[in-house]
Order: C-alpha cells, then sequence, then structure tokens
C-alpha cells in the first residue's frame, strides 16, 4: 500500500489505514470511531526526567493527580452480594468500594472516624456494617452511623454528621471508578465518546476472567510507558512478527482524555524473508528470529545456543552473559524467552487468541476464497471462536478487530483493549514508595451468550522477584511480559545514570506518550 508522507517527512498511517478498512470482508460494520483520525501536531517532546525520578513528583501526584482523578477502583465481579467490600490503595490514600445495594455501590474514605483505624485492609463478603477493629465504631452499608461503643463518652457527638465521608463513584463498562475530588466533572464527561469504540464487545457484555498483579522495581510511569506503543515490539518482542515488519505498523490518535493505538501489522508489501524449513522448531525453548533468521535453541535450563544461517554459533545464558562461541551478541530478549522459565505444559490459558482453533487455514481459505489474505484468513478463524461464546454477533464481526491490537491509555492509568483482546492493565505506585509500582493485567472476557460465566472475584499477586510465568493464567502472555520487565529495571537505572534532563518521545509512534505528559504537564506542573 503507498502511504501518506506528512510534510515534516513523517509517514503516516492514515492512507494505508483506510485502504485496509476499505479491503476488509465486512468493510459495511467497521465502526465509526475506526475512520477517525485525530493525530498530534508534530513534536518532538522532551520530558524531564525528574518526573520519574525525583520525590517532589510523587508527593505532587498526590495532591494534583490521584486526589483529583478518575481512577479505576474495582470491577463488579469483584463483588458477589450485597455487602461485599473492595478497598482500593493509592500512595497514602485509601479507600474502600462497597456493594450497598443490589445495583448501587459506595465509596468511603478508609478510617475510622474515631482515632482513624483503617476500617478495612482486605476485602470482605456479605457485611452488614463497617466495623472498625480497633474500639469497634461502627456504620451501615449506605455510611450512616451505627453504634458507638460507650457512647455516653463522647458528650455532645452529632450522630447526623459522624457518616463516613464518601468519594465520588461512576460506573462504565461494569468497571467501577472513583473521584476524591467533590468538584469533579462527571465521569461520563471524563471519558468522552471512549464507548464508541467498543460496539461489537462492550464492556457492559463482558466479565473478570483473569486477574494478577505484579511488584516491579521502577517508578509506575517508567512501566506504563512500556505499554502504550508498539515502538518497542521489532527489538523486544520479535518473536511475534507478522505479517511483516517495518515503520509503518500501528495507528495512533488521540481523543480528549484517552488516545488510541490499532497496531495491524505492516501495511506496505513488505513480506517477512524466507528461511530453510527447520525440524524441530516449537515457538518456545527453540524458535527463529523472523527478521534475521538467526536460531535460538535451549540446550538446558537458562542456556540457549544461538546459530546464525551461515552456521556461526555462540552459546549464552537466558540473562544475556556470553558462555562461548564465535557469537558474542545476540538479542537478549529471544534469550529471555527460549531460556527463561517456561510455562506449564498443560497450561491453562485464558486467552481466547490462544484457543484451540475450530477451523483450520485450509477450511478457512474454502470459506472465504482461495485469494483471501493472511489477514483475512486469520479474522475467519477468529470468527469461528467467537461463534462458541458471541455467536449472534460474530459472523459480522471485520477482519480488522479480529486481526489488530487495539489497545488505549484513559488518563491517568487505566489502559483497556479493544475487540477480540481480553487484556486491560492499572499501574499504580506501590504504596508511599515512588521507586517500585504494581502493575496489574486483568483479562475482559465476551461474557457467553448463555449468560454462564465464573469470573475472577480475587486477586493473583506476584512480588518483585516473582516470575510472571507463575500466574499460567494470563498464558504465553506472561513470557512477553518477562521481556518487558526486563528492560525496565534497566530503563529506570538509565534514566538516574543519564547526564540528559529531559528525554526525548517521537512525533507519531510515541503519539501515546506524547498526550499522556500533555495532560499530565496540566494538571500536575501547573
Amino acid at each position: 500500500m503507498a502511504a501518506a508522507v506528512a510534510d515534516n517527512g513523517v509517514r503516516t498511517m492514515d492512507s494505508a489505514f483506510e485502504e485496509m478498512l476499505n479491503a476488509d470482508t465486512r468493510a459495511d460494520n467497521i465502526i465509526d470511531a475506526f475512520r477517525r483520525n485525530s493525530p498530534m501536531p508534530p513534536g518532538p517532546s522532551l520530558i524531564p526526567v525528574a518526573r520519574y525520578t525525583d520525590r517532589k513528583y510523587h508527593e505532587l501526584e498526590k495532591q494534583r493527580l490521584w486526589a483529583k482523578s478518575w481512577q479505576v477502583a474495582c470491577h463488579e465481579d469483584d463483588f458477589e452480594h450485597v455487602g461485599d467490600v473492595v478497598p482500593y490503595d493509592i500512595t497514602t490514600m485509601s479507600f474502600i468500594v462497597v456493594r450497598s445495594g443490589e445495583d448501587e455501590y459506595k465509596a468511603y474514605y478508609n478510617a475510622c472516624l474515631h482515632r482513624g483505624r483503617k476500617l478495612r485492609e482486605d476485602r470482605a463478603k456479605q457485611l452488614n456494617e463497617l466495623r472498625c477493629p480497633f474500639h469497634g465504631w461502627a456504620w451501615n452499608l449506605d455510611g450512616t452511623l451505627k453504634q458507638v461503643p460507650c457512647a455516653y463518652d463522647f458528650a455532645g457527638l452529632n450522630r447526623e454528621e459522624e457518616s463516613l465521608p464518601e468519594v465520588q463513584v461512576g460506573r462504565w463498562g461494569r468497571y467501577i471508578f472513583i473521584n476524591p475530588d467533590p468538584d469533579a466533572e462527571p465521569l461520563e464527561d471524563f471519558l468522552g465518546d471512549l464507548s464508541s469504540n467498543f460496539e461489537f464487545f462492550p464492556y457492559e457484555k463482558r466479565f473478570k476472567q483473569a486477574h494478577v498483579a505484579k511488584v516491579i522495581r521502577a517508578n509506575w510511569k517508567v512501566v506504563q510507558e512500556a505499554f502504550m506503543e508498539s515502538y518497542h515490539v521489532l527489538m523486544t518482542h520479535p518473536q511475534i512478527l507478522t505479517g511483516g515488519a517495518n515503520d509503518l505498523c500501528t495507528k495512533y490518535d488521540a481523543f480528549g482524555n484517552y488516545s488510541r493505538a490499532i497496531r495491524c501489522g505492516a501495511l506496505e508489501a513488505s513480506p517477512m524473508p524466507e528461511w530453510d524449513e527447520v525440524e524441530g522448531l516449537n515457538g518456545m525453548t527453540s524458535l527463529r528470529h523472523p527478521l534475521n533468521g538467526w536460531l535460538y535453541e535451549r540446550v538446558e535450563d537458562g542456556v540457549v545456543r544461538v546459530t546464525t544461517p551461515k552456521g556461526k554459533s555462540g552459546t549464552f545464558t537466558a540473562e544475556g552473559e556470553y558462555i562461548d562461541g564465535e557469537l558474542t551478541d545476540v538479542n537478549v530478549h529471544m534469550l529471555n524467552w527460549a531460556g527463561g522459565r517456561q510455562l506449564p505444559e498443560a497450561n491453562p490459558t485464558m486467552r481466547m487468541k490462544d484457543q484451540v482453533q475450530n477451523e483450520s487455514e485450509e477450511d478457512a481459505l474454502e470459506r472465504i476464497g482461495a485469494g483471501a489474505s493472511p489477514r483475512q484468513v486469520g479474522a475467519q478463524l477468529q470468527r469461528q471462536v467467537l461463534k462458541g461464546v458471541i455467536p449472534s454477533v460474530a459472523e459480522g464481526i471485520p477482519d480488522v478487530e479480529l486481526t489488530s491490537s487495539i489497545f488505549f491509555t484513559v488518563f491517568p492509568n487505566w489502559h483497556p483493549w479493544g475487540s477480540f483482546n481480553l487484556i486491560n492493565y492499572r499501574f499504580r505506585p506501590n504504596g508511599d514508595n515512588h521507586e517500585e509500582c504494581i502493575m496489574e493485567c486483568m483479562y475482559l472476557a465476551p461474557i457467553p451468550e448463555t449468560g454462564e460465566y465464573e469470573p475472577a472475584r480475587e486477586i493473583h499477586w506476584l512480588g518483585a522477584d516473582d516470575d510472571w510465568t507463575e500466574a499460567p493464567e494470563l498464558g504465553t502472555l506472561t513470557k512477553v511480559f518477562n521481556q518487558d520487565v526486563r528492560n525496565l529495571q534497566h530503563v529506570y537505572a538509565g534514566m538516574k545514570a543519564t547526564a540528559r534532563e529531559h528525554l526525548r518521545v517521537g512525533d507519531y509512534n510515541e503519539l501515546k506518550l506524547r498526550h499522556w505528559h500533555q495532560m499530565y504537564s496540566e494538571k500536575v506542573d501547573y
């Protein structure tokens, strides 16, 4: 496809992406949101390094970001019964969300009004009151004061003024948001037209299939930004490259308080190189780098042999340390993939993309025609999977929604994915430590039309030294995360070591970062 060329020489995606949409086998069903273009003016942007490393920004974020922003606190699937309670902590602030009625949720500051003890430090089920574990003061689920032990000792106490202080609650797509700012705009206004991107897979019809949280030793913004662009995929995740590889693979747009990326593979004629067949490659412990043809083969735990198409080889640890051989420098992320910890063989993955297909590629070609493109064949295979879950809409879903990675960033820290992807991320500081964060990955799957499903109601926690593969419910995505996390420790260390005061982000491929930092500047740096 021919790509449009901007005046500043940066190739844009808009023209190529429009051509791809027009070639879709379900072009008439493509939602209007996908035809909207909203790039940002050229940059590039310079971002202060101190924004990540300096404690003063953490303190500013407490006052100006977390205390004044809409943020995902929990999900309806966390609450099975009326009276269920879920705490939500952000920096030094703590809140509790309570299912106070069949379809009603309230959020309170998580502190007893007597001596300040947290009312709940863990989740609770089917409570009929919120009672402080210290001295026993108790409140009803609607926040009104219920009981004060030894009430005679609190002369002049006005019970009407002793209700638990509330924070604003908003709901979108079965997510429950809170905002501590009583003057904040309604959640609906803040999110704007976000819902228009999810017509085939609305979040109101999704359930939480998995929820894993991991502590990472880096500032939360460092970690978050690794999941906001696909610019890093070529180097960090080469094993997932398909359909060609170049710099014209992802469309980026910014809309109000959110940004969007649609990674749909190379849109120009750039087929992958062809290499001689090698028997025994399994894609996990033995695989080929798709661009240079080098073979990465695990020879024992933590040791990988790398061989070039011309026969040169070298042996390395999974962490990239050279052991022996002619080759002395290889892709450390491929070493991590092949030589690092592997998922259990009987991996109970929940990712729909990892499930057994109901139709072979040959069957799909017969169904849609021998001249079909790989994208069209892939989309047909995905439709067959979805027919077992949401048959009423599966057949009409456009190819672009089934073969692209569509991922959003909603300011400040929530990242829902669109269409066939189940992924949702949330990032936040680990308590009051600005040098550690909590990264959460949730899978939000379509609710089967049968109405039968069992949601994940608890969080699977991983510590800073735990491997992502210890959460096999996330499937092969855990291996991808390990590659990212290997980068992040060095990104944060490099930020502290750099001689420059600013980082530089690109015009287009890092548009989502530029948009986020523009909003951050307006909220935190004013």
